[in-house]
């Protein structure tokens, strides 16, 4: 289990497999790497599958500042570097789309495609002045509300556990703290401050990107708006799916991703 140490941040990451092309699977904001376990077994047998925790998640740093998108992408290239991998395909959910959409625009050499899942950009832009005053009250309970809204009605009758894991995570402060929470909302390129709009024209990596229609944490017009911009890439919708595909239908995730991976090697 090994760690890179960038700036002075350990980041966790681990790697499993050996085959070409390398993937690596970026997970959603308050969340950790254990989101893919439907993914990397399935995939470790045919490629190196490397997981990550980003900074303030997980068994990563939780430091006082630093979470920009832009820093985040910069250490996914130190996990890249440390891995002694030259290229990779980039699977990102939420955040972790972000993240690969930048890691497109700050690194292009290092990207061979994305599959951008249930993503957008400038967040903050969509969220009502009293939402961010009942933050500022108990951002749990509003937090966990948008959690809620990014399952599918269909998974939280017949999968309730996707709905506990996402509560398990950001209740628990070994994996995510209240002070990771508002140094990430607080900070200028964070999570619903950071603002590629402009710069989406610019990703010209083969990208793919996958949503739910039922999503209500990252919408699927937010996802259309990326789509939209990114030159060639193209878009799925998924029934009774929300903000989390690869829990919800993995079945159908894996298969999409391994066509996705044909296309672009």
């Amino acid at each position: 289990m090994p760690n890179i140490n960038r700036s002075g941040i350990n980041i966790f990451y681990e790697s499993f497999g050996q085959s070409a092309p390398v993937l690596v699977f970026l997970h959603p904001f308050s969340t950790n790497h254990y989101i893919w376990a439907f993914q990397i077994n399935a995939f470790a047998r045919d490629h190196q599958c490397i997981v990550m925790d980003h900074r303030g998640h997980g068994q990563s740093d939780k430091p006082e500042t630093g979470y920009a998108i832009t820093d985040m992408a910069a250490d996914v290239v130190a996990v890249l570097d440390d891995a002694g991998v030259d290229r990779a395909i980039i699977v990102g959910n939420s955040i972790g789309g972000m993240i690969a959409m930048q890691t497109s625009l700050d690194a292009p050499e290092r990207v061979i495609g994305n599959l951008i899942l249930s993503s957008g950009t400038n967040l903050g832009a969509d969220v009502p002045p009293e939402v961010g005053e009942e933050m500022q009250k108990d951002w749990r309970a509003v937090f966990g509300g948008l959690m809620a809204s990014g399952v599918s009605a269909k998974s939280k009758a017949e999968r309730p556990e996707i709905t506990a894991f996402m509560e398990g995570c950001f209740n628990n402060d070994t994996n995510f703290t209240t002070e990771v929470w508002w140094a990430s909302v607080g900070d200028p390129g964070g999570v619903f401050n950071w603002n590629i709009s402009d710069q989406l024209k610019d990703i010209k990596q083969p990208t793919l990107i996958i949503a739910g229609a039922e999503d209500g944490a990252t919408s699927p017009e937010q996802n259309q708006f990326l789509a939209d911009r990114i030159p060639d890439s193209k878009i799925k919708f998924y029934d009774d799916v929300g903000h989390f595909c690869q829990l919800e239908k993995p079945v159908d995730f894996n298969n999409d991703l391994r066509d996705f991976i044909k296309q672009v090697v």
